[in-house]
């Protein structure tokens, strides 16, 4: 099969809208790209740089959508269209139904963009879309309507409905969160007295602001840096109770929390990574913001005798399912199964069983994830002390989405006694 090359339309590059939104949304339901690298990729395709903003919206209201997109189209075929075509029609739906478009005009755009796309057939999309204005889907169960509501899969709905009850899980699922970018003050740098007195209008949160690209030019270069709101509480909920010491970060990469410890207390810093690749770019970063740190590649999941009993504290911030960032990264769910669940908590007890060798006795383990999914977060909290009695509970925080205004994301921390 010839691979998609979105510079070989030369007469779409950068004139059709809607084929750079087509050229996003392939690379992450085709190509398995994540949200940021394909939404970035696509503007690269639009001249007109006054349309970013319209391909950006649609790029991430698709992906936002797709539940509710995919049972339409489920619905209106006889057969189950191509993978190609059911992006050409998701475009047309999210257009008829959720953008400013009249309903003639979301139609032919999308039947004009099928026509530079291999495969797909203008009249097969014309009449798809057209049967779906004014269609109401019927559903066979109250979960697979809960889903449709709010635009998250069956299995998510369900585990969400058992874990938190169904008006909260739909609270989490339904959350709205700052679309600006959240950045803090470089320590040594700018105070954060100083970030508040420039961030103007920013819609300020305690350790930062939200701003755009045009409000970043607010502060002087080099003097603050992108860091979601729920990554920079979650170091300060690390650090609780604690001003120094010896350090393990094991699944480190990008660097971001281990960075801003390092500006928070007197702390000698290992961060870990088990890709070359990612222990560079933490290098990289950690330069850009002149945090010292130390790296080393390591495999979290599987024991380093080099760091047992060496560390003051050490952070299990562990892979997870990811369920806590979908309203930022609507990616995350795309080709997500309910099997992986099972997968990633085995992998999380693995990365703990090894942390509980490495902290000094006295000294503090923290276990996080970016997950809402009590079998990631409160389950796995209560298995480690299950598993090993010479840690003593401390405390946890959990962030949810639909209060706290960021992602969600959980730490529980535990006290070696012995």
């Amino acid at each position: 099969m010839e691979k998609f090359n979105p510079q070989k339309n030369n007469r779409l590059q950068g004139d059709n809208v809607d084929y750079s939104v087509y050229v996003g949304i392939r690379a992450v339901f085709i190509d398995g790209a994540f949200c940021q690298k394909a939404i970035t990729d696509a503007l690269k395709t639009v001249k007109d740089s006054r349309q970013h903003p319209f391909v950006t919206s649609a790029f991430y209201g698709i992906l936002d959508k797709s539940v509710r997109l995919d049972k339409i189209i489920s619905d209106l075929c006889d057969k189950k269209p191509s993978k190609e075509a059911t992006l050409v029609l998701k475009i047309g739906l999210y257009y008829l139904g959720y953008a400013d478009i009249p309903d003639y005009a979301a139609v032919n755009r999308a039947v004009n963009l099928s026509k530079h796309v291999s495969g797909v057939y203008g009249g097969f999309i014309n009449a798809v879309l057209k049967k779906s204005i004014g269609y109401e889907p019927k559903f066979s169960s109250a979960l697979e309507k809960f889903s449709y509501d709010h635009c998250a899969p069956q299995w998510l709905c369900k585990i969400l409905i058992t874990d938190y009850g169904e008006t909260r899980a739909a609270s989490i699922l339904d959350a709205v969160l700052p679309e600006k970018t959240h950045v803090r003050p470089i320590a040594g740098r700018l105070t954060l007295s100083e970030f508040n007195k420039l961030k103007g209008s920013c819609d300020g949160t305690e350790y930062g602001c939200y701003c755009s690209k045009r409000d970043m030019e607010r502060f002087p270069e080099g003097s603050v840096t992108v860091q979601s709101l729920s990554s920079v509480r979650a170091v300060h909920v690390y650090k609780r109770g604690i001003e120094g010491g010896s350090v393990l970060d094991m699944c480190a990469a990008p660097g971001g929390k281990s960075v801003y410890l390092s500006e928070l207390g007197r702390f000698d810093i290992t961060a870990c990574d088990i890709y070359p690749h990612k222990i560079n770019l933490m290098k990289k970063y950690a330069a850009s913001t002149g945090a010292k740190i130390k790296t080393a590649l390591s495999d979290a999941s599987k024991p380093n005798e080099k760091f047992i009993d060496k560390f003051d504290l050490v952070i299990a911030d562990c892979p997870c399912s990811g369920t806590g960032t979908i309203k930022t990264k609507p990616d995350v769910l795309i080709n997500r199964k309910p099997s992986d669940i099972a997968d990633l908590t085995l992998l999380q007890s693995k990365m703990l069983d090894c942390a509980a060798t490495y902290v000094k006795t006295g000294g503090v383990l923290c276990y996080s994830t970016c997950s809402v999914l009590k079998s990631e977060n409160e389950e796995m909290r209560d298995k480690f002390l299950s598993a090993h009695s010479n840690y003593a509970f401390i405390d946890e925080q959990k962030y949810l989405p639909d209060v706290d205004n960021c992602d969600g994301f959980y730490i529980a921390r535990f006290k070696r006694e012995s």
